[in-house]
């Protein structure tokens, strides 16, 4: 499993589950979904925050971060 498996899309719903549940960080719904090392699927959430996306901001830490405009967009657009 490499991060580009994981799609920006999923890890914009793992934040999606995140702000509901809060029970797993993002990276880990993402890890234990695709049966990959955490590592990997951190990864993807920092691509998924980081410039030209820009689909994640965060304060402190980027595992109790949240969806931009353009992320809850993204969710949208995808139902």
């Amino acid at each position: 499993m490499k991060r580009q498996d994981i799609s920006n899309l999923e890890v914009c719903k793992a934040y999606q589950q995140y702000k509901k549940e809060q029970k797993e960080f993002p990276y880990e719904i993402l890890a234990h979904k695709f049966s990959c090392d955490e590592k990997v699927a951190y990864s993807a959430c920092e691509r998924a925050a980081a410039f030209p996306s820009n689909l994640i901001e965060y304060g402190v830490s980027l595992r109790t971060g949240w969806l931009t405009e353009k992320g809850e967009q993204l969710i949208k657009n995808s139902i």
